[in-house]
């Protein structure tokens, strides 16, 4: 993987049952941290950063600050995103999983990071239910998932798109190794590590999590392979 393969997959839109969902209300309860509200990226691009994104203090802040918001404070039981699922890949008898159609619904009506809301999450329940599909610890499961697939996209952008890796010192990659550690976006957490092998940090980071026994094989093994 290089810096030039990882780009990812407004306003008003329609949702699911064909009403126009607009601006959050300013009653509304936001469920996502302030700076992460402030992600102006669209869930119709998967929240990713555009690789012309200006390498400006500004959006370095920004990237910091949603990083530092969307870290949870101990490692998962679960990682988070699940990955990904495409219909062409499964076998003869295979359904893709239920989160694939509830993540449809919840696009639909929470375009962006700001547009995640209590009253906007009960919506999107009540129409899963309706639809079949599992609902359980269904809040705090899809503010949890929304927010690993935000900071997974600033993880790309910083790996990915950020030429002067200096202006990632330290604070990219102290949080890079955290997000790996605790089942958070981890592959990507890896990756910019990867792709920052001139920092003398993110090699001994790479070094450490290629050790931890308790991370996920595969999370291990790509650490390994990007230890100079």
């Amino acid at each position: 993987m290089t810096k030039d393969e990882g780009a990812t997959d407004s306003g008003a839109r329609s949702d699911v049952a064909g009403d126009v969902v607009g601006d959050v209300a300013g009653d509304a309860t936001p469920l996502l941290p302030e700076a992460v509200r402030a992600v102006p990226y669209s869930w119709d691009t998967g929240f990713g950063w555009p690789p012309e994104t200006p390498e400006s203090a500004e959006n370095l802040a920004l990237a910091r600050a949603v990083l530092e918001a969307c870290l949870p404070a101990r490692p998962l039981a679960v990682p988070e995103p699940p990955a990904e699922v495409r219909a062409k890949d499964l076998g003869e008898g295979e359904e893709l999983p239920d989160w694939v159609e509830a993540r449809s619904v919840l696009r639909d009506l929470m375009p962006y990071a700001r547009d995640v809301t209590r009253e906007r999450m009960a919506e999107a329940e009540a129409r899963c239910a309706r639809a079949g599909l599992d609902t359980t610890d269904f809040t705090a499961r899809w503010t949890l998932r929304i927010s690993a697939w935000i900071a997974e996209e600033v993880l790309r952008w910083c790996g990915l798109m950020v030429d002067d890796t200096t202006a990632l010192t330290p604070w990219a990659v102290e949080l890079a190794e955290r997000y790996a550690t605790r089942g958070v976006a981890a592959e990507q957490a890896v990756w910019l590590l990867r792709l920052t092998p001139e920092l003398p940090s993110g090699q001994a980071a790479l070094a450490r999590l290629a050790r931890d026994a308790t991370l996920p094989a595969e999370v291990r093994e790509l650490a390994a392979e990007g230890v100079g």
